[in-house]
């Protein structure tokens, strides 16, 4: 899948954001939250896909259907010229339109607990997503409640067959707006999967919303031990070294191996120095914070944010951030980070 925001053929990226500009500058600006109907025209996301049928050609005049398995292709709505094929199906994949990812957030919408704040699509219309801002003051950390985080909710979609339906937490620094993303593999998050029983499972985890917010009391709980949590020099350096570990040895004595793995030791070794800087900039040494576990932590969800390339130089362009951050191995390595910040929690209560 491309790393890039889909766009349409005006040339606009389908996504919009509702007031402040997003760090990476790209989609519609919406003045206040917007309806369902607003927020997905506003997108670009006002289209439907289908199962198409596949043939073959059994000679040149005449063509046979390919059984049991289907091409996902955008229909109604759909303006883009070219009408690409997002992926190749069995008759167990059951799409879940746009419409009805953005209803799964309905009972918060409609009864004021959230407002919809970005929306968009990746790729060439593949992976779609949601997001909401939970209502209240969000998270506070430090002695004085110096350092913001807002509490939002992420939900992405599909339409490739290549992953579920998810919806997990997405917390946002305010400070410097980086996602302290917590990941879809280790974090609190659901999962169904595009089959026969999609709809009626989206149905009762709509029920668990209410249990999903208050997810976050505990996730506020962790943050704020974080930042009560001091961190020496030896411990800071233990905790970057099992962000990013060093390269396990070549078995193999070729010089190829050999030269992979100082190139992979001295990536490591660049991501561990960046996330030192950054221990030290401003936005981590703010009152009740600075030198803390809660300012490591930071660091490196900063550094993957808005510095940190994987190995891909597409990743360098905004929207290839985005990808990285949300749903890539920028997201994998903050739940990384979280993990181990809350082993050296656990560590210390024994």
């Amino acid at each position: 899948m491309a790393h890039e925001l889909a766009f349409g053929d005006d040339g606009a990226a389908r996504m919009m954001y509702v007031e402040e500009v997003p760090w990476h500058g790209l989609g519609k600006r919406l003045n206040s939250p917007p309806t369902a109907e607003e927020a997905i025209k506003a997108a670009g996301l006002d289209w439907t896909v289908a199962r198409a049928p596949l043939f073959y050609h059994e000679s040149v005049e005449q063509t046979g259907v390919v059984r049991g398995h289907y091409a996902i292709v955008p229909t109604e709505g759909w303006t883009k010229r070219e009408r690409p094929v997002f992926w190749v199906v069995t008759e167990q994949y059951q799409p879940l339109q746009n419409v009805e990812a953005f209803s799964f957030f309905d009972p918060l919408i409609d009864g004021g607990q959230a407002t919809y704040e970005t929306a968009g699509a990746l790729g060439e219309g593949e992976r779609v997503w949601v997001l909401t801002k939970l209502a209240g003051d969000g998270i506070r950390v430090g002695r004085g409640g110096e350092d913001a985080v807002g509490r939002y909710l992420l939900l992405s979609n599909s339409h490739d067959g290549r992953s579920a339906v998810q919806v997990k937490f997405t917390p946002i620094r305010v400070v410097c707006n980086n996602t302290l993303t917590l990941a879809l593999k280790r974090g609190p998050c659901l999962k169904v999967e595009h089959t026969r029983e999609m709809k009626r499972r989206l149905e009762l985890a709509k029920q668990l919303l209410v249990e999903i917010i208050d997810g976050y009391a505990e996730i506020e709980q962790a943050f704020k031990r974080f930042a009560t949590t001091p961190l020496g020099d030896k411990e800071l350096h233990a905790y970057l070294d099992a962000v990013f570990p060093p390269p396990t040895p070549p078995a193999s004595p070729k010089k190829e191996s050999a030269a992979r793995y100082e190139a992979e030791c001295e990536r490591a070794k660049r991501h561990r120095g960046c996330c030192m800087e950054l221990f030290g900039t401003w936005r981590n040494r703010l009152p009740g914070t600075a030198g803390t576990l809660w300012a490591a932590y930071n660091s490196v969800t900063e550094y993957v944010d808005h510095y940190y390339v994987a190995g891909n130089s597409r990743a360098l362009s905004p929207s290839g951030r985005l990808q990285s951050m949300w749903f890539g191995r920028g997201s994998l390595t903050k739940a990384v980070a979280f993990s181990k910040a809350r082993e050296i929690i656990e560590s210390r209560r024994n």
